[in-house]
């Protein structure tokens, strides 16, 4: 018996070697900080260890989150200026209360402050029970129908009652990138995508792939254990020789100077 396990575990690391398994997903995927919520909350309402107050902010909080990642793609240099405005509006609303004694954003503050915000531990408490079915749903779903597999030879689509995908792996180069900040806060989140061997075109784009960095690392890893060869340098060669003559300038035509295209020969 432990012969067998042994021997099992060995194949799943040279399985795992050999090959990167990852899958894509819809945006519900993003929700699930408002699943977790309805049921933290829940004993820390029900026994009082916590004020609903507090709760109930919290719960704005995460249910403010969930829907911001899920309707906007929040890009990092967006992020940075919309930073750059609130703490412009903070501190100068500071500064005009302390100066100028005008007290606009204080008051502003204080209007949110006096707003009786209480969590209902029951509504928050069903309203995670009915979005545990469909997320459930979708977590087997896309397992199912947006299935990626990259080996050292082929790279793969599995689509469950499709035609399956497959684009041949020689030797592409892979590129992960974070369209959404807040995406990647909830679930490490990003795109990946995938270009020909010269980086000239793009071949692949995989939006919303979980812990994205990770698969980055995953890839990285068996691209640098795959022997090159001697089809797969054929095909870079002639990928960057097309490339090259693409680019290349017209060809102009040059006089060679021999009998018949017109040209006399020096007495």
């Amino acid at each position: 018996m432990t012969k067998l396990l042994g021997n099992w575990r060995r194949k799943r690391r040279e399985k795992r070697k050999s090959q990167v398994v990852f899958y894509s997903y819809p945006k519900l995927i993003f929700v699930w900080p408002l699943i977790v919520a309805g049921f933290a909350f829940w004993p820390l309402a029900e026994w009082g260890w916590v004020s609903a107050t507090a709760l109930g902010w919290w719960y704005m909080l995460v249910l403010g989150l969930v829907i911001l990642t899920i309707g906007i793609d929040l890009e990092r240099d967006h992020a940075f200026v919309w930073l750059v405005i609130f703490a412009t509006f903070f501190f100068l609303g500071r500064w005009l209360q302390d100066a100028q004694g005008f007290t606009l954003f204080g008051d502003v503050y204080d209007w949110f402050a006096t707003r009786e915000i209480n969590y209902d531990k029951d509504n928050g408490l069903v309203l995670s029970i009915l979005l545990v079915p469909p997320y459930i749903v979708m977590w087997f779903w896309a397992r199912l129908q947006h299935k990626w597999r990259i080996t050292h030879n082929e790279f793969e689509h599995y689509s469950w009652g499709r035609a399956d995908d497959s684009l041949a792996r020689g030797a592409k180069r892979f590129r992960s990138t974070f369209p959404d900040l807040l995406e990647l806060l909830l679930c490490g989140s990003g795109t990946l995508i995938v270009y020909s061997a010269t980086g000239r075109s793009e071949l692949l784009r995989i939006p919303h792939v979980p812990m994205v960095f990770w698969v980055r690392r995953r890839i990285n890893r068996l691209l640098e254990s795959t022997q090159v060869t001697q089809a797969q340098l054929d095909e870079i060669e002639s990928e960057q020789t097309a490339a090259e003559e693409e680019e290349a300038p017209p060809s102009q035509e040059v006089d060679s100077g021999r009998p018949g295209d017109g040209s006399r020969d020096p007495l």
